[in-house]
């Protein structure tokens, strides 16, 4: 009998087992708080949980993280300012952003690089995003990352490339990690897949085939697509490819300052203040005040 939830691997407590109400179907059981997050989502399962396998739960929880991606709860943060983009995790079902001027650290570089990608992923791997920062170099650049099953061991986690190596990696809930990784300078070739739920990743490299189950179908061909560049070049090729895109300036940000400004600059600065407004970043309060205070400047 499993004595660890099978959802996020605490252990079972007698609460737990008492009534034999949390066991599924692939004989998995889930914790009391692991059933009520199920069961808030598809009121069914209170009477039919036992035709479930932890699959389909896992992908349950999944898609109701993208249907919540840009839910934020505004009343856990101070007033939004227009800065540097951060990500911060909320206790919805994905990994939110919202805007901050500190000092960036390693992991907030690495999250902003997470949401350039646009890539979707679940609370369920979050101690994994935050493990990267030990896990990648100070010089690495996350150019993919998705999350899945790594098929030659069955561990739960994220797969991740940059613009050097491919890396699988799963945090333990006992503490330690386990890691993999496959350097693309060796990486002969990768072929993608999709299902109807899900998709397929292989990466080949000699003597050695790495799959990946990916939980969101368009995952493995966006996780390609990033990588592509990359695959079977030379260790200094690639080393060159990455100088080039590093001498690349990026454009300058314009500060909102007290001082009368171009037009030009002002537009930009109320263009992105609405798409900050669609995405729900921004409220129709701060909106309006951001917006009068640019007005203010023409």
């Amino acid at each position: 009998m499993s004595t660890e939830c099978s959802l996020c691997g605490t252990p079972l407590t007698s609460m737990d087992t008492l009534l034999g109400e949390n066991k599924l179907s692939d004989g998995g059981i889930l914790c009391n708080k692991c059933l009520n997050k199920t069961t808030n989502i598809n009121k069914d399962l209170v009477s039919d949980l036992g035709n479930y396998n932890i699959t389909q739960i896992r992908n349950m929880l999944l898609n109701e993280g993208l249907e919540q991606e840009l839910a934020i709860e505004t009343e856990q943060f101070q007033t939004i300012q227009i800065a540097h983009p951060r990500i911060v995790e909320t206790p919805s079902q994905s990994i939110q952003f919202t805007y901050t001027p500190d000092e960036p650290s390693r992991l907030d570089e690495i999250k902003d690089q997470i949401v350039a990608t646009g890539a979707k992923l679940s609370l369920l791997v979050n101690s994994e995003v935050e493990e990267l920062a030990n896990v990648l170099d100070k010089d690495e650049k996350l150019i993919a990352i998705a999350e899945g099953k790594y098929l030659h061991n069955n561990l739960d986690g994220i797969v991740v490339s940059t613009e050097r190596r491919i890396i699988f990696v799963d945090k333990k809930f006992f503490g330690g990690v386990f890691e993999n990784e496959f350097p693309l300078h060796k990486v002969s070739s990768v072929q993608h897949d999709t299902s109807l739920m899900s998709s397929t990743l292989k990466v080949y490299t000699p003597g050695f085939t790495a799959e990946f189950k990916l939980y969101i179908k368009s995952a493995a061909k966006n996780f390609f697509d990033a990588i592509q560049d990359y695959i079977g070049r030379p260790e200094d090729q690639i080393q060159a490819k990455i100088q080039q895109q590093q001498t690349i300036q990026p454009p300058p940000i314009h500060p909102v300052s007290e001082q009368k400004e171009d037009s030009a600059v002002i537009f930009e600065q109320l263009e992105k203040l609405g798409k900050l407004r669609e995405m729900g970043v921004l409220t129709e309060e701060e909106f309006a005040e951001q917006k009068k205070k640019l007005l203010a400047k023409l």
